[in-house]
């Protein structure tokens, strides 16, 4: 395209006049009157003259050599504008540019700082190279060269480079790049964050981590554009250890990043799931400022997710520091922080936190909205606290606070938990008479509400006037018509609604058909459950899990234990597994009647499905072990158990207890130790055990070959230690303790100890039970001291004790005996 330019002023014009020497009046400046110059040409030929003429030819001829062009360039180095045009003109009459004329006009562009003109030039370079035009490197070479200033080189260069992203794809443009460094060129920092930008837009981020690869291998300047460029791709990428390394790379190397570096890092780690790094960073920044006293910016937003991160790992000491650091460093706090903790501590159901927190928002300002009402609202309903869940709600309705329909139905479920509907109704009706619009979750409480009741028929009633409003109930709805219908052993009724539910469109799942064998089992209706379950069964379902779970639970509830310990085995041989809670309770029931083996068996399967159990059913397996003396199997599920991690002081204790039983005292010792090594503090318990091993070791085996003296030392011993150890740690005896004690005391015929560890026991408030007082009586009878003993056994009575048989005839053998020896 040619270049028309006008003389802008007759002083312009007249210089282009004297320079060019022919007429230029008649038609723009152009190529052929410029090379006219060069050619002896007179000025009184004219530019439109017939073209076969031979001034004209000897100008064409001229054109064909390069050092004319050239010439010409250099002419015009202070003109670049008209320089370009020249370029251009010529190649649009034909003349084939090489590498001295692409030399001379790079030079031209690049030293006049002519950025459009040259990327313009440096893209055809780019694109001729296949055409018989010189090499884009061979050219930047060349003004490498020759240049004088480094300004200039690295403007030239950041055209190329951007010239190159126009006609090459990211790995080309990346080799260009190195084959650049390789010649000794150092691209700025503004070339570098070019071409980290072109490679992030259209590549993986692995093709952007080898570019920051290469710059550092060749020592290139980055700044803190470049180190959010390359992590940004890689958070994307969900590749936070990496972004964390280039950020410790980068910061060692002294860039230090701005606002939106500081804070794009950490929003980047939130967003992989971060949060502890992020934490860490805010952490490092408050530091950071302290230390220098110079501000750290991290912008609100980023605060913000930290917390809401850490609020979504329960993490809430962590997310309260960083609420601090917030407003400690110039950022106020806002809604989103508090919002996040408010709604976390109500999920614990902390409500001092969230009342703490509530306050802390109101102090700052900030407006509390009808969701901070919602958690504070829910959190006293988690804690059982339902009349002040309506206490509240009165409170901020009466504020003038702008209520929502989640509020509304907070409140309704309130009220129908205590069983009052008339006001739940009132407040469906206050709701619409407030331009709310009742959704299915409002009906659905109410309906749960009157099944709450017994009021079946309101129910009902309300699930039809549900259905006139066009309010199309969902799987919920229908779950909890279901169980209401069953435990109130309406049997027809929940058949009839499973018929309703599909014609509306809605197939019962699996979760249906589980509330429903489980209310009819709740309801007593245990052979409609099996029914019901047949049925299901023989036609299929998906999830078909979740209805044996109910049907195990609902056998168990019954009472049914060997029912569902038989449909465990059969789902189990299918390839399929009740829940993880159904398992559990299935555990625990065949532990209580019996039958270890089976609850082995239930806990072994679940161990094959990568199914853990929890501690308590640990610990009923090891319990019924022992109480069956087979310490070996015992043993075996706790080392399982210890191995898991899930060991306590309890499954130790009841394993103690069972080695004490079988007379191994020293393996109880052990275990003991071996417990308090692993950092499981003994309780009263643990140690009543041990007091009580020691003793009937001594009374059973009897330590033959040892005086009967000998033998109570050596006890009392045993015992002080033991009672030493529980006085280090504040543990202190409780009625168990002091029986066995006592007991202690009066087979080793120390009443008087004994005595006074009883009225010690009166002293510090403890009420002996029948156990202890039997104990007492024992050691007086053996010792002939049947009045005291006989003043024992009144003083139960007095108290409102009823002696056993075993106390009753403890005196009555002792009292026996003693007559005899009288007589």
């Amino acid at each position: 395209m040619l270049l028309w330019r006008w003389p802008k002023c007759p002083s312009e014009w007249f210089r282009y006049r004297m320079v060019f020497p022919w007429e230029v009046s008649s038609r723009p400046f152009s190529v052929l009157a410029t090379s006219a110059q060069f050619n002896d040409s007179s000025g009184d030929e004219k530019l439109n003259c017939d073209p076969d003429n031979e001034p004209i030819q000897r100008r064409h001829q001229s054109l064909s050599s390069d050092s004319v062009v050239v010439q010409t360039l250099r002419y015009l180095r202070r003109k670049p504008a008209v320089a370009f045009a020249y370029f251009k003109d010529t190649q649009t009459l034909g003349f084939h540019h090489d590498f001295s004329t692409y030399s001379e006009i790079v030079q031209i562009l690049s030293h006049s700082f002519q950025a459009k003109m040259l990327v313009s030039l440096f893209s055809e370079i780019i694109s001729s190279t296949d055409r018989g035009g010189p090499e884009i490197l061979t050219v930047i070479d060349h003004l490498r060269k020759t240049c004088a200033t480094f300004q200039v080189l690295s403007f030239a260069v950041n055209c190329l480079i951007k010239a190159y992203t126009s006609r090459h794809n990211a790995q080309a443009t990346l080799e260009m790049f190195c084959h650049l460094c390789r010649l000794g060129f150092a691209p700025s920092v503004w070339a570098c964050n070019f071409l980290l930008r072109f490679v992030a837009q259209g590549s993986e981020s692995d093709m952007v981590v080898a570019a920051y690869d290469q710059m550092m291998r060749f020592q290139l300047t980055l700044d803190a554009h470049s180190v959010t460029i390359v992590t940004r791709s890689l958070f994307q990428a969900n590749k936070a250890d990496k972004a964390l390394q280039v950020w410790v790379t980068m910061i060692d190397m002294g860039v230090k990043p701005d606002v939106h570096g500081y804070s794009s890092f950490v929003i980047g780690l939130c967003d992989c799931g971060k949060y502890d790094l992020a934490y860490s960073m805010v952490s490092r920044c408050t530091v950071l400022q302290e230390i220098t006293q110079e501000r750290v910016p991290i912008e609100a937003m980023a605060y913000n997710m930290v917390i809401d991160g850490l609020c979504k790992e329960m993490k809430l000491e962590e997310a309260e520091k960083v609420l601090e650091s917030k407003a400690k460093h110039g950022s106020p706090p806002d809604l989103y922080g508090y919002s996040y903790l408010i709604n976390s501590y109500s999920k614990m159901g902390n409500l001092e936190k969230v009342c703490h927190h509530i306050e802390a928002m109101l102090s700052h300002g900030i407006e509390i909205n009808c969701h901070i009402v919602g958690c504070l609202l829910q959190c006293l309903r988690k804690l059982g606290m339902i009349s002040e869940v309506i206490v509240h709600f009165h409170k901020f309705r009466d504020s003038g606070l702008h209520l929502d329909g989640v509020l509304y139905n907070i409140a309704m479920d309130a009220y129908c938990k205590l069983g009052d509907m008339s006001e739940a109704v009132k407040l469906l009706n206050e709701m619409m008479a407030g331009g709310l619009t009742p959704d299915k979750i409002h009906y659905t409480c109410l309906i749960n509400g009157y099944f709450l009741k017994g009021e079946t028929e309101n129910a009902w009633q309300v699930f039809e006037h549900m259905l006139k409003e066009n309010i199309k109930p969902d799987v919920v709805t229908y779950n909890i018509l279901a169980n209401g219908y069953s435990r109130n052993g309406l049997v027809m009724k929940v058949f009839d609604l499973l018929e309703h539910m599909m014609d509306q469109g809605l197939e019962p799942n699996s979760l249906t058909y589980g509330v429903a064998i489980a209310g009819f089992c709740r309801g007593g209706n245990l052979s409609e459950a099996e029914v019901l379950f047949n049925i299901v069964e023989e036609k299929g379902i998906d999830n078909i899990e979740v209805m044996y779970s109910s049907m195990v639970c609902g056998y168990l509830h019954s009472g049914w234990t060997d029912h569902a310990y038989m449909l465990f085995l059969r789902v189990a041989k299918q390839g399929n597994m009740v829940d993880r809670f159904s398992c559990l309770k299935l555990i625990n029931g065949l532990c209580r009647d019996g039958n270890v083996e089976g609850a082995s068996t239930v806990c072994s399967m679940m161990l094959e499905k990568n199914v853990v159990p929890d501690v308590i059913s640990y610990s009923n397996i090891v319990s019924a072990y022992c109480q069956r003396g087979d310490m070996h199997n015992a043993h075996l599920w706790f080392h399982d158990m210890v191995q898991r991690g899930l060991s306590d002081v309890i499954v130790y204790t009841v394993l103690m207890n069972g080695y004490c039983k079988v007379g191994r005292l020293q393996k109880a010792c052990e275990l003991f130790r071996q417990m308090i090594n692993v950092g499981i503090k003994p309780d009263i318990v643990a140690y009543t055990v041990l007091l009580d091993g020691h003793l009937k070791e001594t009374l059973h085996q009897g330590w033959q070959g040892i005086a009967k003296e000998r033998k109570s030392v050596l006890l009392r011993a045993k015992h002080k230690k033991l009672l030493r150890e529980m006085k280090d740690m504040e543990i202190e005896p409780d009625v168990i303790c002091y029986t066995v004690l006592i007991d202690e005391r009066c087979k080793a015929e120390f009443l008087d100890e004994a005595r006074i560890l009883f009225d010690e026991m009166l002293a510090k408030g403890l009420t002996p039970d029948v156990y202890t007082y039997t104990a007492l009586i024992n050691g007086y009878c053996s010792q002939g001291e049947i009045s005291k003993a006989e003043d024992l056994l009144q003083e139960m009575v007095d108290k409102g004790m009823k002696p056993d048989v075993l106390s009753f005839s403890v005196l009555h053998q002792r009292t026996l005996r003693c007559r005899k020896t009288h007589s």
